[in-house]
């Protein structure tokens, strides 16, 4: 792989509304370890490090393969009706854990 030595700029095909005009983002990658966004033929840029980008992004797939293995599995939360609850004010309140060994 190649060492990032100067800064790298690339235009995105991606969109974005900007007052009354869609224009594309630009990506540009530093090698201090930053990366920078700006909206094209825009001056102002957004910087966060390349952690700050990562860590979202690794949190995300990490719920998304929670999420797809629960997805075969029954739900443990047994909710009341509305109708017995104390008219919606806590949510909450109306869930029972359901027992396991049922």
């Amino acid at each position: 792989m190649t060492p990032l030595k100067k800064a790298v700029t690339r235009r995105s095909e991606e969109l974005m509304r900007d007052r009354s005009k869609f224009r594309r983002i630009v990506v540009t990658l530093h090698p201090t370890g930053f990366i920078g966004l700006r909206l094209e033929k825009c001056r102002r840029e957004e910087t966060l490090s390349l952690r700050a980008a990562y860590e979202p992004a690794e949190q995300t797939r990490v719920m998304r393969e929670r999420t797809e293995r629960r997805k075969g599995k029954p739900c443990l939360v047994k909710r009341r009706s509305a109708a017995v609850s104390d008219g919606g004010a806590n949510p909450m309140r109306n869930c029972q854990i359901r027992d396991r060994r049922e």
